[in-house]
């Protein structure tokens, strides 16, 4: 030992001084107690809180609804009702809900396996995709009014009126009164050719949704067999030039599905064409081939 070193300085607290190691481990009353927890908001307000929630979502929904009808009225594109559309999916079958893989939100008006619309829904402005009703469009634009005429026969007119009851005066307010008092009573089966009356009376919406449900019902499968040649497609095209191919060659596909197609009427670009030769089958679309059919059967009517 070094006799020049000071001694030990007195500890300053009571007791003998401890080493560190020498400490017992911290128990848990040596932490940091929280004496007065939060307590959990009690249920009523829950369901305050709940109330407002849904009074914003309520509003919010209001707000949209009310404004998208704003929209609708100032947005001709979009005034298309479920009953004018249907017409429209006549010609373009493959459109129909019942046709599509995918009916999840599709045209939700229209029912998934059939044809038809729901009744109460038929004047609302259909709910369909943007591509869609731009195809609607040019339909009404270019084919509506180019309507190839055929004889309809009353018995078969009693029969679509069965089927497709949207077109019974029953379910259609707003239909003409002379056609209510032209199936009235069924009064119509007395006439020879339901075609030869005036469209004031049977307005032609009602000639194309019959014409339309029986091109899809009854006669498919003379439609499918159909080979028409270039002199016939050349001759129907002078008398209905809105089928033409410069009308829609850049309408080939609307919503994932073919319209006229690529190639649709490319023969007439040929210069050297045998038109005793049936047209190839891509180069016609189906709402060709339909009308084409038509037309042969109006002329074979005559």
């Amino acid at each position: 030992m070094n006799l020049n070193e000071p001694p030990f300085e007195k500890d300053v607290l009571d007791g003998p001084v401890r080493s560190p190691l020498s400490q017992q481990p911290l128990s848990e009353k040596d932490f940091i107690q929280n004496k007065n927890p939060i307590a959990p908001f009690p249920f009523w307000v829950w369901l305050f809180l709940l109330t407002i929630v849904v009074s914003l979502l309520w509003g919010t929904w209001g707000w949209y609804e009310q404004n998208l009808q704003k929209f609708e009225s100032h947005e001709p594109f979009l005034q298309v009702t479920n009953r004018n559309f249907s017409v429209f999916l006549w010609q373009f079958p493959n459109y129909l809900r019942a046709n599509v893989k995918s009916k999840t939100g599709y045209l939700p008006d229209f029912q998934p396996d059939r044809a038809n619309f729901s009744l109460s829904a038929a004047e609302d402005y259909v709910s369909a995709p943007p591509e869609l009703l731009f195809l609607y469009h040019t339909w009404s634009r270019l084919l509506a009014g180019d309507f190839i005429a055929r004889p309809i026969p009353p018995q078969e007119f009693k029969e679509f009126l069965e089927e497709v009851k949207e077109w019974n005066p029953d379910y259609w307010t707003q239909a003409p009164d002379a056609y209510k008092a032209l199936m009235k009573d069924q009064v119509y089966q007395q006439l020879a050719n339901m075609q030869a009356l005036p469209e004031t009376t049977l307005p032609r919406i009602v000639r194309q949704a019959f014409q339309g449900w029986k091109n899809y019902f009854k006669e498919g499968s003379q439609i499918n067999e159909l080979q028409p040649t270039l002199t016939q497609v050349q001759q129907f095209l002078v008398q209905h030039p809105n089928y033409d191919r410069p009308n829609w060659r850049n309408i080939a596909e609307v919503a994932d599905q073919s319209v006229a197609g690529n190639d649709y009427l490319l023969v007439f670009q040929s210069p050297v064409l045998d038109a005793s030769q049936p047209i190839a089958a891509e180069q016609l679309s189906t709402f060709l081939k339909v009308a084409l059919f038509n037309a042969k059967e109006a002329q074979n009517s005559r």
